[in-house]
C-alpha cells in the first residue's frame, strides 16, 4: 500500500538509490523507501533533492511538496498539472459560469461543514442550515458560513482544557500561540493532500466556487477541504488535551510560535499515523468527491 512519507532532516540529501528514494547526511545514508511505497513525499526546510530522484518520483505519479522549515506552503512538483480526464473539469466550468448552479454549489461546501460542525458541538443547527438553503446571494451565503465558524471555535475554545495556551479562537499570518500554530500546520498538510486528490480526479483545483483565487491559492482545493477543517481541528485539540504535543514543543518568536524541529518530527508521525494514513479520511474524501461529481 502506498504511504506519505515526510522528509524533515535539515541539511539531508535526498538521492536515487537503484528502485529506492535515499535520504543522505554527510553522505551517509540514514534511510531509504522503496519508490513502490511512496504516494507523496514532504520535504521540509533546508533539503537537496536530485534530478535523478525527482525524475524517479515523477515517472511513478509521486506528487512532491515543498514546505518551509516550520511547514509554511512554498510548492510543489507533479508529474502532470491537470490530468487528461476532462470530463469533471468541463463540469466544472458549466457550473462556474452558471449563477444558479455556482450558487448551489457554494451552498453544497457550506452545508457540509455544517454537518461537521452539528457534530462537534453536539447541539441542533437547523436554523443555520434552513438559511443555507433559503440564502439568494453569495455574500449571504458567505455570512452563513462565517457566523457557523466563529461558533464552531467558540466551542472549540472549551474543549481545549488548558487555558494557558492562550487560543482565543482562530488566527494565522502569524499563529499567535501553540494551538494556532499547530492548526496552520495540519490545514497546510491536508490542503497539499487535496490538491493532489483534486487534480487526480480531472478537476481544476483554482476555479472555486465558495473561495476566490488569490495569488497561487488552489481556490477549489480549499473549497473541499471545508468540511474536513472540523475533524483536523478537534484531531489537534486531542493532541493537546492528553499532552501528546505540549508548548514544551514549541519555539516562541516575534508574536509566533513554532514547533521545535524533533517536535516537528514527532507532529508528523502522529498525524501521519493516526490521521492521514487512516482509512476513514479515504473514505471521507472519496465519499464528497462522488458527491460533487454527483451535484456539479
Amino acid at each position: 500500500m502506498k504511504e506519505i512519507f515526510f522528509i524533515t532532516k535539515q541539511g539531508s540529501k535526498i538521492r536515487r538509490k537503484d528502485n529506492q528514494i535515499a535520504v543522505y547526511l554527510d553522505e551517509e545514508k540514514i534511510t531509504g523507501i522503496p519508490i513502490n511505497r511512496i504516494e507523496s513525499l514532504f520535504i521540509f526546510g533546508n533539503i537537496e533533492i536530485s534530478t535523478p530522484a525527482l525524475n524517479f518520483l515523477l515517472s511513478r505519479n509521486a506528487d512532491i511538496f515543498l514546505l518551509s522549515s516550520t511547514g509554511k506552503f512554498k510548492g510543489m512538483v507533479s508529474s502532470t498539472h491537470l490530468r487528461s480526464n476532462n470530463n469533471n473539469r468541463l463540469r466544472q466550468y458549466r457550473a462556474y459560469f452558471n449563477e444558479k448552479k455556482n450558487l448551489y454549489i457554494c451552498k453544497f461546501f457550506v452545508r457540509k461543514k455544517a454537518e461537521e460542525i452539528r457534530r462537534f458541538i453536539d447541539k441542533e443547527i437547523t436554523e443555520y442550515i434552513e438559511k443555507i438553503e433559503k440564502a439568494e446571494s453569495y455574500n449571504e451565503i458567505l455570512g452563513i458560513e462565517g457566523i457557523l465558524s466563529q461558533l464552531f471555535f467558540e466551542n472549540f475554545k472549551e474543549f481545549i482544557k488548558d487555558k494557558n495556551l492562550g487560543f482565543e479562537g482562530r488566527k494565522y499570518n502569524p499563529p499567535p500561540d501553540p494551538v494556532n500554530s499547530l492548526l496552520s500546520l495540519a490545514y497546510t498538510l491536508i490542503y497539499n493532500l487535496l490538491f493532489s486528490v483534486v487534480v487526480s480526479k480531472g478537476f481544476d483545483p483554482y476555479l472555486g466556487f465558495l473561495h476566490k483565487k488569490r495569488g497561487t491559492h488552489a481556490a477549489f482545493v480549499s473549497d473541499i477541504m471545508e468540511p474536513f477543517r472540523i475533524d483536523i481541528t478537534r484531531f489537534v485539540g486531542i493532541l493537546f488535551n492528553e499532552d501528546l504535543i505540549t508548548p514544551d514543543d514549541f519555539n516562541p518568536d516575534i508574536n509566533t510560535y513554532y514547533l521545535k524541529d524533533n517536535s516537528l518530527k514527532k507532529f508528523l508521525k502522529i498525524f501521519n499515523e493516526n490521521y492521514l494514513e487512516k482509512d476513514f479520511l479515504k473514505e471521507k474524501i472519496e465519499k464528497l468527491i462522488k458527491e460533487l461529481e454527483g451535484v456539479l
